[in-house]
Order: C-alpha cells, then sequence, then structure tokens
C-alpha cells in the first residue's frame, strides 16, 4: 500500500514540474531583459538584413524566448530562403542561419528575372549581383513569356544538373533552350557548338558526348564542328560545317 501511495505522489510531483518548467519560457518572454534588441543574418548573399527583419514581422515586445518554429516558418515564406534555423542569443539577440535558394539561369520575363533549380523566380537584380548565368527560352519562340511554367522548372532543373556535373561545360554555356518536341538545345560559346539532348541524359552519357566532342575538335580546324546531338540511343552525332565537309 505504501509503495502504491509513493507512486501516486511522485507521479503528482513530476506533472506539478512539468507544468512548471512548460511555463518558465512564457513567464521569461515577459522580462524586459529579453526583449529582442538585435537580429543577426548569416549564410545570405542576396536576401538584405532588412527584408529578413520585415519578413520575420516582430512585435515590439518580441523576445528571444518566443517560439522559433513560428518564425521559421515566417522567414521560409520569402522567396529567397530555402532553409532557415534561428538560434537565441541572450540576452537579447536572434541569429538567422539561412540557406539561399540559388540561381541556376535567366529567364526573359520580360526583364531578366533569375530563377533556381525548381524554376522559381527568384526576386534578385541580376545586373547588381553581377550574375554570369545561361539565359533560358524556347527555341520556336524567343523572347518573353516563351516558356510555360512547367517548361520553366524542366529546363531550369536541367541547367541544374548540368552545373553540378559538369560545371566546366556550364560555365561556357551562353544559353538553355526547348524545341517544340521537348528536346533541350544548349549553345556554347568557345568554340561555337550546339548540343542537343533528352531532358533526363545521364551524366555518363553526357561526360561520352563531351569527350567524341573534344576528340573531333582537336582533328578539324576551330568552327568545323557545329553541332553535337545526344538524342539517339547509344549514338553520338556529331556535326560538321562546309569547312569541315558537311
Amino acid at each position: 500500500m505504501k509503495r502504491w501511495l509513493t507512486f501516486v505522489f511522485m507521479l503528482a510531483l513530476a506533472v506539478a514540474l512539468g507544468g512548471v518548467v512548460s511555463r518558465v519560457p512564457r513567464a521569461l518572454a515577459e522580462v524586459e531583459a529579453f526583449r529582442v534588441e538585435e537580429v543577426r543574418l548569416r549564410g545570405a548573399r542576396f536576401l538584405t538584413h532588412e527584408e529578413a527583419v520585415k519578413a520575420l514581422n516582430l512585435s515590439d515586445r518580441a523576445s528571444v524566448w518566443d517560439d522559433t518554429k513560428i518564425l521559421e516558418a515566417r522567414l521560409e515564406e520569402h522567396p529567397l530562403v530555402k532553409e532557415v534555423t534561428i538560434h537565441r542569443r541572450f540576452p537579447s539577440a536572434l541569429l538567422l542561419q539561412v540557406v539561399e535558394r540559388e540561381p541556376v539561369a535567366l529567364f526573359p520575363n520580360p526583364t531578366l528575372d533569375p530563377v533556381d533549380e525548381s524554376g522559381r523566380l527568384l526576386p534578385i537584380d541580376p545586373a547588381f549581383h553581377k550574375l554570369d548565368l545561361p539565359l533560358m527560352a524556347s527555341a520556336g519562340q524567343e523572347g518573353p513569356g516563351s516558356l510555360t511554367p512547367a517548361e520553366i522548372r524542366l529546363l531550369a532543373g536541367e541547367i541544374s544538373r548540368l552545373a553540378q556535373g559538369e560545371p566546366e561545360l556550364h560555365s561556357m554555356i551562353s544559353d538553355f533552350a526547348l524545341n517544340s518536341s521537348g528536346d533541350v538545345r544548349v549553345r556554347i560559346l568557345d568554340p561555337p557548338v550546339t548540343l542537343r539532348f533528352r531532358p533526363g541524359l545521364s551524366g555518363g552519357r553526357i561526360k561520352t558526348g563531351l569527350q567524341v566532342l573534344r576528340d573531333a575538335q582537336a582533328r578539324f580546324d576551330e568552327g568545323d564542328v557545329v553541332e553535337l546531338d545526344l538524342r539517339f540511343k547509344d549514338q553520338v552525332v556529331v556535326r560538321f560545317g562546309r569547312a569541315g565537309g558537311g
């Protein structure tokens, strides 16, 4: 009997203490010393401090003891923010550790809008940040509005995949485009060559094609090789200009 009473007493004490502990942050949030006076931003290249603070929408009585998950959710609604973790820095500061959405290409809309790998338009001034990124468009219709949202997502994903797998090649590309059949057309600047492939082409297939391209360029004069076509299964088609004999 005594053991049963002891168990009930300990259980009641634990519940009582748990209730007190759960109320501590709420009580501390009312203490003036913990009012948020400073917001620090880390990991951001494009997101400004002012934009981050505005997205947090802090009240005049905001405290470092406020629920950081709620604040993180607010900041993640900003189109530049992919992930964020908020840390308390006592007594009165919040540290925002941000992972931004990275632009992979520029889409004429009609001004040049940066887009990320998922095709999301990003509020970044490409001139101010000096973004050196390829353009994306439709091979059959140049200019503003030439791609649907689904096409933008598809092409942005292909651009991102190529940038990760072949960064050196990606740095030499001027533009990506989709033709009417959904194939990707890529223009390489130096030397000028057009690359054609179907979306989802494997990295190994691209590497093989690039090796064939380099071999062909080494055998012929610069400018003779004008196109590398990887759209056909198990084939690498190299096309030449007139100087290369057709």
